[in-house]
């Protein structure tokens, strides 16, 4: 180790004689056999990007040298890419850290102050995680009087790297395309990364809307962490336009949560900003507050914190989006970025350590309110579970689990909003508990809205998100065990038989379970109508979608089947049903024309400039996490390669695609010949304008001319018209196939776009459409809800031998809409099965 730092201070003194003064003007003292990130990495602060691995292996390096610094690894990404976080303190700290930490989670006031900063979850907004470089090297280096006051007085959480999967993909998209000299045109390919650029994870998803809804490991290992500390403050360093300036907190005041207790907002909030301004100031840069970005949402990295009694910051810097660009002022460079984020980490380590008793004050404030929230609602608790669907209810409640929130099994039956649920199917959420705040958030579908432009979604609410029967409680209950462990649904046994197998679709991993069958060469079928037969002699009812497995027509021996069916019990947990006869009590027979076999899905997507990415992500996401089925994904560019004839279904998600007649031709000549085309969004639109189906859009009213208005209010005057994200309710027929599974015919559905569907003209083609008054939570313009209202939400219309399938909406929204991500895989799977009665018995 002594070798390796000489060799550092021998080689690089050059590099790093100018840096010091640019980024810490007012340090005075470091230790020496601390190396810096310039003598560490080569290269000066500014110049490069630097990868996640030697960020990672920096703080590892610092971790060896200094008593100060210790790193923890708490997971990995799907890129498997290490995720860490430094803890850093003083020795004497570190020798009773986990106390420390015990009596943080127990509110102590007389231990040092817990703080997180968290950089770059935006993978393209790199200068922050250089940022984290040289905060990192300032705590483990400095000998002033002040830091060492930080380092008795506090614990410091540093997670340098939120995205690391988006930040690589981003870093070496810069570095390829940097010039020597650098180039400052913002038309020069450095600043226009291809898509789908960095900003996003693996999957393309934004994870900066992750932290509540959990569906990726990032976000998983990261809110883990943080319940594992429970941070008083809490940063989130991200960029944005490159000639705007920097932002930080307080926000547009008008978009803060109404049920975070105010004190946050109105007092902590500009305490702070003075910090900021003081740190901003020594350095002449320019700065705003107030005019932007929400608090409303409890997802962000920013906000989470706000929902547990600490306080996040929110900063924006303006991005060189590369090494140096050109402004409207002068040129941006990322040092200049990278030295903006770190003057605002360290003012928000002083803020903090400056700040301590109002911190102590906003937490206890926080909780008290809760419990005044709580008593001063009718509502005693929340109540919930779909007995024929355990997985999308484990989900939920592991959800749940992950924020902390306590449930419990319910101790009794009891009846509420119409609906019965029962004792040891069901479970139990009591608002009075300590993450009381976040309960509400979980559950309730309304908040109040100052304000009708939004930054992101205007409701958030999961019950809905999983399509949960649930309902609010009034009255005392009785509650039973507490769940404190992520439920896995259990496998259950099955006895072989010699005829045949039934298998209820109503379960959300029942996709999966199919195409694990069709992966064992299984030949899957299905009823399209409903029947009754006896299952160990007792009469049971069997719904529409049914999966029916008859031994005898496979093309696999009765042994290899009854292996395949239990291999996908132990994978998913779904129940078979093994039988000994196909003639029902009700409904049809087992032989009929109605029982239709399910064609082994292979899809293609379209993906590339003017795709919607995040919207393609879920697709690719949906299918391989949870399905454990490829989908080819296919850049527009090379589209006329394609051979649609490979493929059973073509995924269109929201984007702008071509019009060329020779596209347009291989598309149409497809569906003729039997192809599934299933399109979302504007790719319905597309599809509608470009004649690939005779459905029809609802053309909006342009007679009326609009009443003058100031240009000021130009931006919120539109804004308010933008549909946000709100839950809407649809009625399903649940006897088309893309309807099959469900049990109840109103839907909630997620809805953050400006198609509408007119309902078909065809009585049977409409297979989910908007109620007349749909909104369930959530802000929408008044002239859009007359638009929305009694609006198709899916179509079916057949085409030639094949079909389009037309959602306008998105039913897989950021991963989280378990309730209806099985519209979309019915589309999928069934969508050869959709289309109007021919001949009895054809296929």
């Amino acid at each position: 180790m002594r070798i390796f730092l000489a060799a550092l201070l021998i080689v690089t003194p050059l590099v790093v004689a100018a840096q010091p003064t640019y980024f810490y003007p007012s340090a005075t003292t470091f230790n020496k056999t601390i190396p810096t990130p310039e003598q560490f990495l080569g290269y000066a602060i500014g110049t490069h990007h630097t990868r996640h691995d030697k960020i990672v292996e920096y703080f590892k390096l610092l971790d060896q040298l200094s008593d100060r610094f210790v790193v923890e690894e708490i997971g990995k990404t799907i890129g498997e890419r290490v995720q860490i976080v430094a803890k850093i303190t003083s020795p004497s700290n570190h020798a009773r850290l986990d106390e420390i930490r015990k009596k943080n989670l127990e509110n102590s006031a007389d231990i040092p102050l817990i703080i997180q900063l968290g950089y770059n979850v935006h993978g393209n907004e790199p200068s922050s995680s250089e940022a984290a470089l040289l905060t990192a090297y300032y705590l483990a280096a400095s000998e002033d009087k002040e830091t060492l006051q930080w380092l008795n007085e506090m614990v410091i959480l540093l997670d340098p790297v939120y995205n690391p999967d988006g930040r690589d993909r981003h870093s070496h998209w810069a570095n390829m395309h940097k010039g020597s000299p650098f180039v400052a045109d913002p038309l020069d390919r450095e600043h226009n990364e291809a898509w789908p650029g960095g900003r996003t994870n693996h999957y393309w998803f934004d994870l900066n809307r992750d932290w509540f809804l959990g569906v990726h490991p990032e976000s998983k290992n990261r809110v883990k962490f943080f319940h594992q500390w429970r941070p008083y403050v809490m940063t989130d360093h991200h960029e944005m336009g490159s000639n705007s300036t920097f932002y930080f907190d307080p926000g547009k005041y008008a978009s803060n949560n109404p049920i975070v207790p105010p004190y946050l907002y109105d007092v902590v909030h500009p305490k702070f900003a003075e910090y900021f301004s003081k740190g901003m100031n020594s350095i002449g840069s320019m700065y705003f507050t107030e005019e932007a970005f929400d608090k409303l949402y409890p997802g962000y990295g920013s906000s989470y914190v706000n929902f547990y009694g600490g306080i996040g910051f929110l900063f924006e810097q303006a991005s060189s989006r590369g090494h140096l660009q050109e402004t409207t002022t002068i040129p941006i460079s990322f040092a200049f970025t990278i030295r903006n984020h770190f003057t605002a980490s360290l003012a928000t380590i002083r803020g903090s350590i400056g700040e301590k008793d109002v911190l102590r004050k906003l937490r206890q404030n926080f909780f008290t309110s809760a419990l005044s929230q709580v008593k001063a609602s009718p509502i005693k608790g929340y109540v919930f579970g779909e007995t024929k669907d355990a997985s999308r209810t484990n989900a939920f409640i592991n959800l749940l689990l992950m924020h902390e929130i306590e449930v419990y099994e319910l101790g009794q039956s009891i009846s509420a909003n119409g609906k019965t649920f029962e004792k040891g199917k069901t479970y139990i959420v009591p608002t009075e508990q300590t993450n009381y705040i976040m309960v509400r958030s979980a559950f309730e579908k309304d908040i109040t809205y100052r304000d009708s432009t939004f930054y992101d979604a205007s409701t958030w609410s999961l019950v809905h998100a999983f399509n949960m029967p649930h309902a609010e409680v009034r009255n005392p209950f009785i509650k039973g065990n507490q769940v404190k462990e992520a439920l896995i649904k259990k496998s259950n046994g099955i006895a072989k038989s010699n005829y045949g197998y039934l298998m209820d679709i109503s379960d959300y991993q029942a996709h999966k379970a199919i195409y694990q069958l069709q992966m064992s060469d299984v030949m899957v079928r299905t009823s399209l109508r409903p029947f009754t037969l006896a299952v160990n002699n007792v009469p049971q009812a069997f719904p529409h979608g049914t999966v029916v497995l008859s031994v005898q027509q496979q093309k696999i021996d009765a042994d290899r089947l009854y292996a395949a069916i239990k291999k996908v019990i132990d994978a998913t947990g779904i129940t078979f049903y093994p039988i000994e006869t196909g003639l029902t009590s009700v409904g049809i027979d087992l032989g009929s024309g109605s029982v239709r076999t399910v064609n082994t899905p292979k899809a293609l997507m379209p993906i590339g400039a003017g795709v919607a990415a995040s919207e393609a992500g879920e697709v690719w996401h949906l299918l391989d996490q949870r399905i454990g089925m490829p989908i080819t994904k296919v850049d527009l560019q090379n589209f006329s390669r394609a051979n649609l004839n490979n493929y059973t279904s073509l995924v269109m998600v929201g984007g702008t695609y071509p019009t060329d007649k020779p596209t347009l031709d291989k598309i149409k000549t497809w569906i003729q010949a039997g192809g599934t085309l299933i399109t979302l969004k504007t790719a319905s639109e597309w599809a509608i304008k470009q004649g690939l189906t005779k459905e029809k859009l609802i053309v909006m009213d342009t007679i009326k001319g609009p009443k003058r208005i100031n240009f000021e209010d130009a931006a919120d005057t539109e804004g308010a018209k933008q549909i946000g994200g709100s839950i809407f309710q649809v009625d399903l027929d649940l006897t088309n196939p893309i309807g099959f599974g469900f049990n109840e015919k109103k839907v909630s559905i997620y809805r953050n776009g400006r198609t509408f569907l007119q309902p078909s003209k065809s009585p049977f083609n409409t297979v989910a459409q908007y109620s007349a008054n749909p909104l369930i939570g959530g802000y929408i313009h008044k002239s859009d809800i007359k638009r929305v209202a009694n609006s198709a939400a899916i179509l079916f219309s057949g085409e030639g031998q094949g079909r389009v399938i037309l959602f306008s909406d998105n039913p897989n929204f950021r991963g989280t809409w378990y309730g209806t991500n099985k519209l979309f895989l019915n589309a999928l799977f069934f969508g050869s099965l959709v289309s109007l009665p021919t001949n009895f018995g054809e296929e």
